[in-house]
């Protein structure tokens, strides 16, 4: 199955020409548009995985030794397990064209295009996938030493159909929030809000970590302040492409909020 989206131009004439912003332009110069939108587009979901390798060391470097190596292959599965939902279910959740109502849309499971639409689908997808395997991974920290590596695959799975439900209602076009006039860019709302209430729902039904208390409130010791401090850096990196791709396009004036 295949589905198409509303690019940053309207359906083609007659003529051979399509509109933009109210300015007339060729078939060239749109398909040029949107090679431009895909390119950018692309570039910004490189950047935005690499903050997985940032939260990876962040995580690894806050949590005692013996653990570090399970934290690693945790974030590893967030884009593997995380990336294959997404790609079978979860964007279908989201953006689904088959079916579609202010709650939830159905179709594009196991998302797959046409050479036509494959530039604009697939870049779309990648991206779309690169904000919810950042949503998986806020909950690796707060489930960090608390769970087996088993269980939290399962919750991994959990998160992205969690994470796609009020991703398709803010950024599908019928969304309810969408509709209601509601502005996430960042994805302050559909990504972080989503993670952050799973690891906190998580943190509080596993508790705290074994023998974090035995010495009191007394702060357990970092195991690796060295890797903590180099994933922060590589987060502020991703965070560039987090935040200026969200425009998720240069063409017209999207370029200018892209910069801003």
């Amino acid at each position: 199955s295949s589905v198409s989206f509303t690019t940053s131009t309207m359906p083609s004439s007659a003529h051979g020409h399509a509109r933009i912003n109210g300015t007339v332009v060729t078939e060239e110069e749109s398909a040029r548009g949107d090679a431009n939108d895909v390119v950018f587009i692309l570039t910004s979901s490189f950047l935005i995985f690499t903050m997985q390798s940032g939260y990876a060391l962040l995580e690894s470097g806050i949590v005692s030794r013996k653990n570090e190596v399970n934290i690693l292959v945790k974030n590893a599965t967030n884009v593997l397990i995380g990336g294959f939902s997404y790609w079978a279910f979860g964007f279908g959740l989201s953006f689904g064209k088959t079916y579609s109502n202010l709650f939830i849309a159905i179709g594009s499971f196991f998302i797959t295009a046409n050479i036509d639409e494959m530039g604009v689908i697939y870049s779309k997808f990648v991206f779309e996938l690169a904000y919810a395997t950042t949503a998986t991974t806020l909950i690796s920290g707060a489930m960090a030493e608390r769970c087996k590596f088993t269980s939290y695959c399962v919750v991994t799975v959990l998160v992205i159909f969690v994470y796609s439900i009020p991703a398709g209602w803010m950024w599908r076009e019928d969304g309810f929030l969408a509709i209601l006039g509601a502005v996430d860019v960042g994805g302050s709302g559909a990504v972080h809000l989503v993670g952050g209430c799973c690891g906190l729902v998580a943190a509080v039904i596993l508790g705290p970590r074994a023998g974090r208390y035995d010495k009191g409130t007394q702060l357990l010791p970092l195991g690796n302040p060295t890797n903590a401090l180099l994933g922060l850096f590589m987060l502020w990196w991703g965070w560039l492409g987090f935040s200026a791709g969200s425009t998720t396009g240069i063409v017209d004036d999207k370029w200018k909020y892209s910069s801003r």
